[in-house]
């Protein structure tokens, strides 16, 4: 049985005129790897600063762990936020910055937190290197290993892979499967969806500060597969012959009698042969291509729709 470690009802966040994020809904549950996706200036940082405590909301309620959350709870310090600048210690070692976030949340006992956290995220203990030699990939694994401490329920990554070469980006996910495979929940924002959708395994998608789509990994990968769109009058007897007579098995009949057909071994004209042969009305066809960066941008009204071809 699923359990809902965050649940927000009609977030809203203004800064005098300006409406940061409006009336958002979201529930994340344990173990996910929640992607939140959005241009720059969406609202994702607000969002995330609201759920991690660091920014209260104009309206809307906040529950963390099935319990309804106000400013200042203690329940916020159940969460391991990387938002924005990192916050480390230009002059000091990885572990120096560790021991100065353990002294500053009272923790005893430390060295061997430490010492795992950096280890987790691949970071040597004993290296004396101080913190501004290194680099950005190296930064950003240890502003997660600051985040881990405490052990949080929840890890908040917010644009983790910016400014990151293609190695940084690939430690970077490693990183976070590794930690959700035991047993971490995380929430990440990414305004790359092609990059996120390699870790997430649901989405919401944010526009101007509104939630647009909230959909699992498989909605969102089966809205972008290749297909053909074929709408017909009589859909009962139609699938009978995609399956008969054309051995058509992977489609799924939607609304308006419309049929989506994933298996593309067979042209539309084709299809459109055999089921016009059995007096079968087809009133459209279209073969449908689409990337996961073509549909967040047609979503959210960033580009022109895509041409799809028409047999």
């Amino acid at each position: 049985m699923s359990q809902t470690m965050i649940e927000v009802n009609q977030l809203t966040k203004t800064f005098k005129s300006k409406v940061a994020v409006n009336k958002v809904d979201l529930k994340i549950e344990k173990g996910e790897i929640f992607g939140l996706i959005g241009q720059n200036g969406a609202g994702k940082s607000t969002l995330l600063k609201m759920i991690g405590g660091l920014t209260f909301p104009t309206s809307g309620e906040i529950y963390l762990f099935d319990r309804p959350i106000k400013n200042d709870h203690p329940y916020f310090e159940r969460m391991g936020l990387l938002i924005e600048d990192i916050g480390l210690f230009p002059n000091y070692s990885a572990y120096e910055n560790l021991q100065l976030i353990a002294i500053g949340y009272g923790l005893k006992d430390y060295s061997k937190e430490i010492n795992e956290h950096l280890e987790a995220v691949g970071l040597d203990a004993t290296s004396k290197t101080k913190v501004k030699h290194y680099s950005m990939g190296m930064k950003q694994r240890l502003g997660i290993a600051v985040a881990l401490m405490g052990s949080p329920d929840v890890l908040i990554l917010d644009e983790p892979i910016n400014g990151l070469d293609p190695q940084g980006i690939s430690e970077i996910r490693t990183l976070i499967l590794a930690l959700n495979k035991a047993g971490m929940t995380i929430i990440i924002s990414s305004h790359i969806l092609e990059e996120l959708s390699k870790v997430a395994t649901k989405y919401a998608i944010l526009h101007n500060g509104e939630i647009l789509e909230v959909q699992s990994k498989e909605e969102l990968l089966q809205k972008c597969q290749d297909r053909i769109e074929l709408v017909v009058e009589e859909v009962s007897v139609a699938v009978t012959i995609l399956e008969q007579q054309l051995n058509i098995v992977n489609y799924k009949v939607g609304e308006n009698r419309t049929i989506f057909i994933y298996d593309m071994h067979m042209k539309p004209f084709q299809i459109v042969n055999a089921l016009v042969k059995s007096n079968i009305k087809v009133h459209s066809i279209i073969e449908h291509k689409q990337s996961l960066e073509q549909y967040f941008l047609q979503l959210t009204g960033s580009e022109e729709k895509p041409h799809d071809k028409y047999s």
